[in-house]
């Protein structure tokens, strides 16, 4: 069972070729996706904040880069360029 909680810092490790935005309590992330030759493109993602950034230093803190989020949309298609994944993820 993995326990591990999506936050920002952990879409950041995963692939060298993803966007991540942060827009209020939204983060819109393109992902560029190797699939089959004829399906390779950018997936559109759609988080919201589950957790509340606590300001200040030290170990009570936690930016918003280390708060958990919660999957709301992802695209089934696959777009030509990071901008149009952006563009559907700000939609959905």
């Amino acid at each position: 069972m993995n326990t591990t909680k999506t936050t920002m810092e952990t879409l950041a490790e995963t692939t060298a070729q993803r966007i991540i935005l942060q827009h209020g309590d939204r983060i819109l992330v393109a992902t560029y996706r190797y699939l089959s030759g004829k399906d390779n493109g950018w997936q559109a993602e759609t988080y919201r904040l589950a957790e509340v950034p606590i300001p200040g230093w030290g170990k009570d803190a936690r930016p918003v880069s280390e708060c958990a989020l919660s999957l709301e949309a992802s695209s089934d298609e696959y777009f030509a360029d990071n901008g149009s994944a952006i563009a559907w993820a700000i939609t959905h």
